[in-house]
């Protein structure tokens, strides 16, 4: 086996093994922890609004959210979510919510039935993964974690 061969093999063997989906996006382990911890922000209230975005990015940055960890606004904004936002991985969507309100933004208190919410997009991907490595690999196994972060093993 040649040298260029076993190097792919190393390098296709190093991508299954990254822990979650936040490993493969960011190289930071602030930025790695600020992922997680927005994410199953996420999981935990299907979404949430801008407002609700805004709230979070600034107790993150105040400590409020984790007591040993604070990270800054500007990054949360810059580097989380430009990259899910560019990536395709969060959308704005319209999302229905009853008049009563229970999950709206205190701003949104009066009667509002429709909100539009960052919440996570459902990637189409095939069952098997792309031959070789290269960049469609790379972005079906990205594509693979996020739908088992969020949709489960429906998705495979």
């Amino acid at each position: 086996m040649g040298l260029r061969v076993l190097t792919r093999h190393i390098k296709i063997d190093l991508l299954a093994e990254k822990g979650d989906i936040c490993e493969l996006l960011f190289s930071q382990k602030r930025a790695q922890r600020a992922c997680r911890l927005f994410l199953s922000y996420l999981k935990e209230n299907g979404g949430c609004t801008r407002s609700e975005m805004n709230r979070f990015a600034w107790d993150l940055q105040a400590g409020k959210i984790d007591p040993s960890f604070k990270y800054s606004r500007r990054r949360f904004y810059g580097m989380l979510r430009r990259t899910l936002m560019t990536l395709g991985l969060i959308a704005i969507k319209s999302r229905f919510v009853g008049s009563s309100g229970p999950g709206l933004a205190p701003e949104r208190s009066r009667k509002k039935e429709v909100v539009d919410k960052y919440v996570p997009v459902r990637q189409p991907i095939q069952k098997r993964p792309p031959d070789g490595l290269n960049l469609v690999r790379l972005a079906w196994v990205i594509c693979k974690r996020w739908n088992d972060e969020f949709v489960g093993a429906a998705s495979s």
